[in-house]
């Protein structure tokens, strides 16, 4: 994976490199090094296991239809159960609908939110009673790993690795090894009502502090907000002036950039936003912001990829705009976090073959293409910006650009110290008016023991 810079704008190759042209691999028979059959064979680290199935065909009469060709050979009485959280429902039942009737597999999907799936399978994958197929961030990968949950992406590599924006498959690759299938890329920007901000109000930080002055009339109506006490959003800041979580690219814990220079400057620009944010941290929630931008009480709402589905103007009855993160003072962009959401089988499952073609199945370019209309996720397959949906959708389009200016979220197991630390704890104190560097300071050093108790 190629990064520019010491930050690493790692996902403008996502959608302006790469495209469908030079997915010409991933169409030979390999066999695996290590001699395992398909059945649930573990993949070693530049192949995947014998292939069973015939000539690739092609065909339009489904979302998943080019997953028809070259295929692994599911168990005999194959079933499978799929967690997945409320956002994908609606697209994951129109796929299974496709899936059964094409395989004659049966498959129950069970609401399960992606960032509670690794605990839920500890406890029910041995009981015989979890997913067969998951999804979760990347950056609860090496938790998966570690904990044992999870299953390499084998029969599918080449095919993943070929098809795949090159930064998403990394993201789902540990110690060389490939789990997972990519789904989407996310990050977040700020959308915003026309009727009530203009494109100049968005140029640039000080101009959105300017507009929100004139437009505040606090509990009733807001210029801006975010989730204040987040950690995922609240980073950005950080990020554009420098600082960081780990460093060598996100896998050293032992060097945690999180109150350098750089930091250190971002958090006095957080702080300085209080005052034209005028809200509590603990009173700006998800739902509040929600609630005031649908009725059009809140003019700019910082928010995620997953909102677009929800943040239509046939949905809210105002027309919607979006821009990437502006420039902070210094002409310094922030470096929003980025996560790559992927498909993975548990290693409990008693049906890994089926599993692994259920996977192939939801993430073929035709399927991508329908989760992208049905959900308004951002596909990580190449070629995707050239999907007329995608490309002539002006939301989808300032999230490609925003995909410039991301980092992705460290996968290593000791980002849990991050979060834990710094989720509410950093973030309220520094917004109340506490001094920056001495929080940013004691914040590192709990990271450290949270780090220390972790390796024992």
């Amino acid at each position: 994976m190629v990064k520019i810079g010491k930050r690493g704008i790692w996902l403008i190759v996502c959608f302006l490199v790469f495209s469908l042209a030079a997915c010409a691999g991933g169409s030979g028979d390999p066999k695996p090094a290590n001699g395992e059959s398909q059945a649930g064979g573990t993949a070693n680290e530049g192949g995947g296991s014998e292939k069973a199935g015939g000539e690739e065909t092609a065909g339009e009469e489904s979302a998943g239809e080019e997953a028809a060709g070259d295929d692994i050979v599911p168990e005999e009485g194959a079933k499978l159960i799929v967690w997945e959280g409320k956002e994908e429902k609606p697209f994951l039942e129109a796929m299974i609908a496709e899936f059964t009737a094409k395989y004659n597999i049966p498959v129950e999907l069970q609401e399960v939110n992606a960032h509670d799936q690794i605990e839920k399978i500890k406890k029910d994958g041995p009981a015989g009673v979890g997913a067969d197929v998951l999804v979760m961030p990347h950056d609860a990968l090496g938790r998966a790993i570690a904990a044992g949950v999870v299953l390499p992406n084998d029969w599918y590599a080449e095919d993943t690795i070929a098809n795949f924006v090159a930064p998403a498959v990394e993201a789902f690759t540990h110690d060389g090894m490939l789990y997972g299938t990519p789904r989407n890329v996310e990050t977040y920007l700020l959308y915003y009502n026309k009727s009530l901000v203009k494109p100049e109000d968005l140029a640039s930080w000080e101009s959105i502090k300017a507009f929100a002055k004139s437009f505040n009339d606090p509990p009733n109506r807001f210029g801006i907000l975010w989730k204040l006490d987040d950690s995922y959003f609240n980073y950005s800041f950080i990020a554009g002036y420098g600082g960081y979580v780990f460093g060598n690219k996100g896998t050293d814990p032992t060097d945690i950039g999180l109150n350098n220079e750089g930091a250190v400057e971002g958090m006095k620009f957080f702080q300085s936003m209080r005052e034209v944010v005028p809200i509590k941290v603990a009173d700006a929630t998800n739902d509040l912001k929600t609630d005031l931008f649908q009725k059009q009480k809140l003019a700019i709402n910082m928010d995620g990829v997953w909102q677009m589905s929800n943040f239509t103007t046939e949905k809210l009855g105002f027309e919607v705009g979006a821009v990437p993160l502006p420039p902070m003072p210094g002409d310094k962009r922030p470096i929003a976090f980025a996560g790559v959401k992927g498909y993975l089988v548990s290693s409990f499952s008693k049906y890994p073959n089926a599993a692994k073609l259920f996977i192939h199945y939801v993430t073929s370019e035709q399927a991508m293409v329908k989760n992208y209309e049905m959900t308004g996720i951002i596909p990580a397959r190449n070629g995707m910006d050239q999907n007329e949906a995608i490309k002539n959708n002006e939301i989808a389009a300032a999230f490609l650009e925003q995909f410039k200016y991301t980092e992705a979220m460290p996968s290593i197991v000791e980002m849990d110290a991050f979060w834990s630390n710094t989720m509410g704890a950093l973030f309220t104190p520094i917004w109340d008016g506490a001094d920056v560097k001495q929080t940013l300071d004691k914040t590192v050093e709990n990271m450290k023991t949270s780090i220390s108790q972790l390796q024992q």
